[in-house]
């Protein structure tokens, strides 16, 4: 498992908030520097290259015509790149380039039978933990204290909340350890 090293983009967020607390609100950064009038949206270029225009408000947006998708996945893409991360994921029986991957592939792979589903991916996760447990039923505390770490560390490295979908999965994970727990309990 990769982990994603976000420490210097946290380090700049800081720095720029830092500097933005310490200059105040419509002041020069610079002495001697007379602002100039504000534009509707600042522009920020990092480094000496206009390869990629940024224009920042009240959230992030790019001054392009790609959809939101397109925009999230070029990001995505390039971030794993920068971290090293191989951006193919493998489904079982194929194996998927994300940085290619349209709108309706991905949902389709997150879709009621997609292989990234509620379904799917309840089951490969409620095997692996059953597995690792040995199949043996009395680890059930041991089992399900994983799943709930699992899922908590996952909503840390999101920011929070997870996507609905994870919780769906989540609960589907839980019913099917209660049916092996019931089936386990009668044999």
């Amino acid at each position: 498992m990769s982990v994603i090293d976000t420490s210097q983009l946290m380090k700049f967020q800081s720095d720029a908030r830092n500097l933005l607390d310490r200059v105040g609100p419509g002041r020069p950064l610079f002495a001697g520097q007379e602002l100039a009038p504000r534009a509707a949206d600042d522009r920020v270029t990092i480094g000496q290259s206009n390869a990629e225009v940024v224009t920042y408000s009240d959230g992030v947006r790019q001054d392009t015509t790609d959809s939101p998708y397109e925009v999230l996945r070029s990001r995505l893409v390039a971030l794993l790149q920068e971290q090293g991360v191989a951006v193919g994921l493998s489904t079982g029986s194929s194996e998927i380039d994300i940085s290619s991957l349209s709108t309706e592939e991905a949902q389709a792979l997150v879709a009621e039978e997609g292989y990234f589903g509620v379904e799917q991916t309840s089951e490969r996760i409620f095997q692996f933990a059953v597995g690792l447990a040995g199949n043996d039923p009395s680890r059930r505390k041991e089992i399900l204290r994983g799943i709930e770490d699992g899922f908590a560390e996952a909503e840390q490295a999101w920011g929070g909340k997870l996507p609905e979908i994870s919780y769906q999965t989540q609960d589907a994970i839980m019913n099917k350890i209660d049916h092996w727990l019931e089936g386990a309990a009668k044999a």
